[in-house]
Parts: C-alpha cells; structure tokens; sequence
C-alpha cells in the first residue's frame, strides 16, 4: 500500500487547454494511460475533453453542479454530491454550470485494458477490500479520516488487500481498476 499526499498531487492543464486538474495519481506515467484519477476545477462552461477508448467516471465533490450534454447520448445531471456517474471517453460532451464553479472528482480508465468502478462509501468501521489479482484500489479520503490516511490524502493498493480502518466516521471515493486479460 502507499499513501499519497496532496504534496504528490500534479497541477495539469486540460487535454482540451480549457482549464486544469489535480492529477493524483496516473499509470504509467508516461505514454498512453491506462488509469487516471484526478479532481478538476470548473470555472465556466464549456466542451470537455474527449478521452477516445476510455471509460470516464465523474462526481460532484463541490458547488452547484454541472449539466453534461452528450448530444444523441442524452444527459447527465451532476447536482448531486458524491453521486457517481459513468460516460464514455469517445462522446462529445458540453458541461454547464448550473450556478458557479464546481470541484469534481474523475477516473479515466482505458476500456480496451481494464474495467473500473468508482463509488463513495461512509465507513463506520473497519472494512477490507479483499485480494483482487490485477486489481487497483485507490481510496481518495473526501472526509473524516483513517488510521492511513486524512481527508485529502489517498491510498494506492495492487494486488493486496487493503484494510480501511476510519477514526470515528469516514467517507472515502474508492475507484477499482482490474486490468483485463491479455489476448493470447
């Protein structure tokens, strides 16, 4: 297990030159990613950047929210705090404020080499994520703590399992990314 604090975190502009996010953690670092888990700060309106191949996961972290219009795709609503929800990377898609800027929290996954999940659970207690062979679970505290980790800071697992222990109540965003097989 590590721990990555938001000293760690890397300021990064937007695909698109629209803006930046807090990249928290992205692998492999160079070249063609295959997970990407960062939080974004949208100031305006306005087109996001297109992720082709990739599965994206989105939630509203704070402010007012934001619509996204993807065209024949329909529309996602992100009013809602700590609501995931999933869209694909190859869609053209235009966020709208829906009264000022919003944080949002983000999981980019390459479709063609891993699956992935994001979710956002209240721990009261103890909890394990169980040994996943070719699994990474990344565990973003949003608030309360953890014996390993503090609100803002987040923990990086592969292949092991990972034991959450909150100190009092936490609420955690866990995104899981289990690689694929590779074709024979």
């Amino acid at each position: 297990m590590r721990r990555i604090v938001p000293a760690e975190y890397r300021q990064m502009p937007w695909r698109n030159g629209g803006g930046t996010t807090t990249e928290i953690f992205v692998a492999p670092a160079e070249g063609r990613f295959v997970q990407r888990v960062s939080i974004a700060s949208v100031a305006s309106d306005g087109p996001f950047s297109r992720y082709d191949g990739y599965d994206r996961h989105m939630m509203l972290l704070a402010g007012e929210g934001v619509t996204l219009d993807c065209g024949v795709h329909g529309t996602i609503d992100l009013r809602t705090p700590l609501e995931p929800r999933t869209f694909s990377g190859d869609w053209d898609v235009h966020g709208a404020l829906v009264d000022g800027a919003v944080r949002d929290f983000n999981l980019i996954v390459d479709r063609a080499l891993a699956s992935s999940s994001l979710e956002v659970r209240v721990l009261a207690g103890p909890e394990t994520l169980a040994r996943a062979p070719g699994t990474t679970y990344l565990v973003y505290v949003i608030d309360g703590a953890l014996e390993e980790a503090t609100a803002g800071e987040t923990l990086l697992a592969d292949d092991v399992a990972l034991s959450l222990r909150p100190r009092g109540a936490a609420r955690v965003a866990i995104a899981t990314v289990t690689r694929l097989p590779s074709p024979p």
